[in-house]
């Protein structure tokens, strides 16, 4: 069975993420495995077990999926998880000023001490995004000595105390940006 490729759907909100979404994703949720909603129903989808995963005062996923084998059409990385406490507030900073995660990464890799990490210059982008009413921002990452590139992008909804965020990696923008709008139109 061949999956279908995500194709751009037009937003009623002009199209005007995200890094720190997923580093707040690795620090650990609490959840259980279940596709995202919004991805298409097919094989290729490797929908990660997040049982165990615990940090119940940072967040939780909803779900969390990657499509990376040979039929997947795009590689990317989904997600939509709740942030509360901390991780709210730093995830809202950067959703305010997208120009902050630049500023980190820029910051960490100078204060790196591994001479051959250090090496390696990355350029970082960040643009705001708004879909279906919803704000985030994009952000691409490319080594400028090869060129080769990763993007993503984040949409955010407050709801109460909590941040409820759809997140989506992989090597191609639009591919990225596209299955984020599918994800904003089921999930949210």
């Amino acid at each position: 069975m061949t999956m279908r490729r995500f194709r751009p759907v037009r937003a009623r909100v002009p199209v005007a993420i995200l890094a720190a979404g997923a580093l707040v994703l690795l620090a650990g949720c609490v959840g259980g495995p279940r596709l995202v909603a919004g991805l298409p129903d097919e094989t290729g989808w490797l929908v990660l077990p997040v049982d165990d995963w615990s940090a119940l005062d940072r967040g939780e996923p909803e779900g969390v999926a990657a499509c990376l084998d040979a039929d997947c059409p795009d590689r990317l990385m989904v997600s939509v998880l709740r942030l509360r406490g901390e991780a709210a507030q730093e995830a809202r900073a950067v959703l305010a000023d997208p120009r902050r995660l630049a500023t980190y990464l820029a910051e960490r890799d100078r204060a790196d001490t591994n001479d051959a990490r250090r090496a390696v210059t990355t350029q970082v982008e960040t643009r705001r995004l708004a879909i279906e009413g919803l704000d985030g921002f994009a952000v691409s990452l490319a080594a400028a000595a090869t060129g080769r590139s990763a993007h993503g992008a984040t949409l955010a909804r407050e709801e109460g105390d909590e941040l409820r965020i759809a997140l989506v990696v992989g090597d191609d923008a639009a591919a990225v940006e596209a299955a984020l709008r599918q994800v904003a139109a089921e999930a949210f």
